[in-house]
């Protein structure tokens, strides 16, 4: 922010966002102007806007992996909930920020949950905000998109694979009130290949009981997984 009255760019914090300018001594209300565009910036899929700027003015080059994305989230929450009682803090926020700090979520979900809430869903976005606060939807969304592309590799889509014993898939058929440990491992092995994968309620929310039981059942038949073929070209599709 600089001064309204000389352009000097580095004001002094009176409170009340009032501030002193060192080099002439006006005094002025910060007026919030418009955050420059990210049109075009390789980020724009993952991040919001303000986080973007945020990155780019701290001139972070680092890979676009999962330990970056988690700190740049940590970071960046730690710098709004500052700037909701630090002035200068938050006229540096209102200046990266297309949305007023006040309308900005007070406690939104750490990038760890909304990854958790993602897995467990099969990566269906409606399902995975049915587990975190409303306010967590432009996070879930921009972190989605960076599953489906950049931190594949993350998802359990990637794991290394597992096929189970026909005789144990056999006796998910049909499906049982109540699973142990074994069973489970046999469920994600016989439909998406990997032994630890969504969670159970995620996938029959996203299925349905039904389309389990025949994917259980192809399985046995030909080997196929049509519910794990579901999942891939949902992510392929960005």
């Amino acid at each position: 922010m600089r001064c309204l009255q000389c352009g000097d760019p580095h004001p002094v914090p009176l409170g009340r966002r009032r501030y002193s300018c060192r080099a002439c001594g006006a005094v002025y209300r910060a007026v919030p102007s418009a955050p420059r565009p990210v049109e075009g910036d390789p980020l724009v899929p993952y991040l919001p806007a303000r986080m973007i700027r945020w990155v780019r003015d701290n001139d972070d080059r680092s890979p676009l992996d999962r330990e970056t994305l988690a700190r740049w989230y940590k970071e960046f929450d730690a710098l709004v909930a500052k700037a909701r009682t630090d002035e200068a803090v938050r006229a540096h926020v209102e200046e990266i920020s297309e949305i007023p700090l006040d309308l900005l979520p007070a406690k939104p979900p750490p990038f760890p949950k909304v990854c958790a809430a993602l897995h467990a869903t099969c990566y269906d976005l409606a399902l995975a905000g049915k587990r975190l606060d409303p306010s967590a939807a432009e996070r879930l969304s921009h972190v989605r998109a960076w599953l489906a592309g950049p931190g594949r590799p993350s998802t359990w889509t990637a794991a290394p694979p597992s096929d189970p014993d026909a005789e144990h898939v056999r006796a998910l058929i049909p499906l049982p009130d109540t699973f142990d440990a074994a069973q489970v491992r046999t469920f994600f092995c016989a439909l998406f290949g990997v032994e630890k994968g969504p969670s159970l309620p995620g996938v029959l929310d996203r299925f349905g009981p039904e389309q389990v039981d025949a994917a259980l059942r192809a399985y046995l038949r030909d080997g196929s997984r049509p519910l794990l073929d579901r999942v891939l070209a949902d992510l392929d599709a960005g």
